[in-house]
């Protein structure tokens, strides 16, 4: 009998000793156990900084052939110097990214290329001409030489033998029974510079645009044009060319002069007789 309770005894202090080690371990129930290994690598992981993945943006698609390709925007605005190679010992050449590539390289003349003769600076006194037979006046440089042989015709040449082209100013009339119209007017301004051009006299002759302005009244359109005499001498010509229609009468002035002289000649001799130009009484 007494075996008996000493056996329970034990049984019962057994049960309390495996209880008790069971409440230690299982602090939280509900949560798994885990052992050192796992511990220490779930604490690195939650010490590294997270990683964000990088997106690559996808590159603009351009349209070469809709018009709105600007292939300028290749083209920077500095100067690449390439890295000296230091088993040849020479310094590359710089490559230049600028709004001038793809350019034409344009001859650049030697240091020691004379410098050119420059032009005498003109100055002109002027002087009233008449014109008898065309029934006008005008203001043209003082010496020049008159000619009104024609009946149609009065010419004013220049007599300086410097000069590598005759100046002249040559107005001439042809009753047309009318008044022209503007458009009238400037057909007729182009057919006289064709007419140039077709005379033999120049090699080339490039008119310009036309534009009105007043000769003898309102309304007179004229021409501007450069040339190259055909005489041998390649010599530059320039001229402008204004018409205009009075009391149904065309009068036509042709003002020519030397190339190289054109500013002079065209802002002085030229609008001088054209403003001053009228019918004589």
């Amino acid at each position: 009998m007494m075996k008996k309770r000493i056996l329970c005894l034990v049984l019962i202090l057994c049960a309390a000793l495996v209880l008790t080690a069971c409440q230690q371990q299982e602090t939280y129930p509900n949560q798994p156990r885990q052992d050192a290994g796992q511990a220490q690598q779930q604490a690195v992981q939650q010490e590294a900084p997270t990683m964000v993945p990088t997106v690559q943006s996808q590159p603009q698609q351009i349209n070469f052939d809709d018009g709105s390709y600007d292939p300028s925007s290749e083209e920077g605005g500095q100067e690449e110097q390439v890295a000296q190679t230091a088993s040849s010992g020479v310094t590359s050449a710089p490559i230049m990214q600028s709004e001038y590539a793809g350019a034409t390289p344009v001859k650049i003349d030697p240091v020691d290329k004379p410098t050119p003769t420059p032009l005498p600076t003109i100055t002109f006194s002027y002087a009233t001409y008449t014109a008898s037979n065309l029934h006008l006046t005008f203001d043209g440089p003082a010496g020049w030489v008159p000619d009104d042989s024609a009946a149609d015709t009065y010419v004013l040449r220049n007599p300086d033998p410097s000069m590598d082209y005759e100046a002249k100013v040559e107005v001439r009339t042809v009753n047309v029974g009318k008044s022209y119209t503007q458009k009238e007017l400037t057909t007729e301004v182009k057919a006289q510079a064709d007419a140039l051009r077709t005379s033999g006299n120049f090699l080339s002759l490039e008119p310009s645009n036309t534009a009105t302005r007043h000769f003898i009244a309102d309304g007179g359109v004229y021409i501007a044009y450069k040339g190259t005499l055909n005489d041998g001498s390649e010599t530059g010509v320039a001229g402008r060319i204004i018409v205009n229609t009075v009391n149904n009468t065309l009068y036509i002035l042709h003002v020519s002069y030397p190339r190289a002289l054109a500013d002079t000649f065209a802002d002085g001799v030229y609008n001088k007789v054209r403003h001053s130009m009228k019918l004589a009484n």
